[in-house]
């Protein structure tokens, strides 16, 4: 089996317009549809610095990576709104040639190696799936998949963060002892879902006054601190519960590093610990078709699964009551 990958696309630059009513997601998503082609790239340089073996001289090496999309199908009607293809991303290969006459090994660069992934956009979630490859992940496909939106769409900026499961994220946080370090990222949400937790709500509002399109918060304390962050203090405790809310829905990231209660270190990286996920057939995960339906049926479950949890989990707050055992460092902070 092979795992399927889900990435929310947030409009960031102009979400403020979108809430004045100024432009809507929807109008915004017809522009994706009509824009994406396989012309445009999206280009990454990277330069890295060797010393060279043989002379002792530092050299400089300036390579690049090139994305673009390909074999596009799109398809629209009154009930649904996709564009599937895939995502290629074009990169060198540094390796060696052996010369015959001087029996030498000569660096060398092979260059337009490719590899790609193949997806499908769900326009009317603004969810896209996809699986990775070697030397193509997650975090790649993201970062050339809103770079590339940001090519097509040049008055618009976009973000694009995994979709996590709110249930993984609370297994994985109840492990925590002792809190060393917080970082939470979030970004305004797409203004096209029903009415969220007051919580939520506050947190946006603030984040539109202020003009904000991405808030990061970092809380540390240091190592020999044997106490760790009072994570029931009111200023991280509301940090906490705003990303809890944001990251369930795809519109930012948390990562957290501390301490079981046997003092093994434990790190926490929501992108990595607790991303949604479903599976497709090995001999699928290529078939167009194939990775439509089972893209469909995945979204179709995270989304089913945001109501129950809505429904059955109190959303007020990570930390709970004194007596929880869970985050046991601090006092509560009234």
């Amino acid at each position: 089996m092979t795992i399927l990958y889900y990435s929310k696309v947030n409009v960031n630059s102009n979400i403020f317009s979108v809430y004045d009513k100024q432009i809507s997601i929807s109008e915004i998503m017809n522009l994706i549809y009509n824009a994406l082609d396989d012309k445009k790239e999206y280009v990454k340089k990277d330069i890295r610095n060797f010393k060279d073996n043989d002379t002792g001289e530092s050299r400089t090496i300036e390579s690049q990576e090139i994305y673009n999309f390909s074999e596009l199908i799109k398809f629209k009607d009154v009930n649904e709104m996709y564009i599937m293809g895939k995502l290629v991303r074009r990169y060198p290969i540094h390796g060696e040639s052996f010369d015959d006459k001087t029996r030498k090994s000569i660096p060398i660069v092979h260059e337009n190696n490719a590899t790609s992934i193949p997806f499908y956009f769900d326009l009317h979630s603004e969810v896209i799936t996809f699986h990775v490859r070697n030397k193509f992940g997650y975090k790649q496909f993201n970062e050339a998949f809103r770079n590339l939106l940001d090519e097509f769409i040049y008055d618009v900026g976009f973000e694009v963060f995994l979709l996590n499961d709110p249930f993984k994220v609370y297994e994985r946080l109840e492990m925590l002892q002792k809190v060393r370090k917080i970082r939470s990222t979030i970004i305004p949400p797409n203004a096209n879902e029903e009415a969220l937790e007051d919580l939520f709500n506050r947190e946006t509002e603030e984040l539109k006054q202020s003009n904000i399109t991405k808030k990061t918060s970092i809380f540390e304390t240091h190592k020999k601190n044997d106490k760790g962050i009072n994570i029931k203090a009111r200023m991280v405790k509301h940090t906490l519960d705003i990303s809890k809310v944001y990251i369930e829905r795809g519109y930012g990231k948390l990562e957290v590093e501390g301490e079981t209660a046997d003092g093994t270190h434990f790190r926490y990286d929501s992108e990595k610990d607790s991303y949604y996920n479903t599976s497709i057939e090995e001999e699928h995960k290529d078939n167009m078709e194939k990775l439509k339906d089972a893209a469909k049926r995945g979204i179709y479950s995270f989304f089913s699964k945001m109501k129950i949890n809505k429904e059955n989990i109190n959303h007020s707050s990570f930390i709970k009551d004194k007596g929880n055992k869970n985050f046991i460092n601090g006092d509560i902070d009234e």
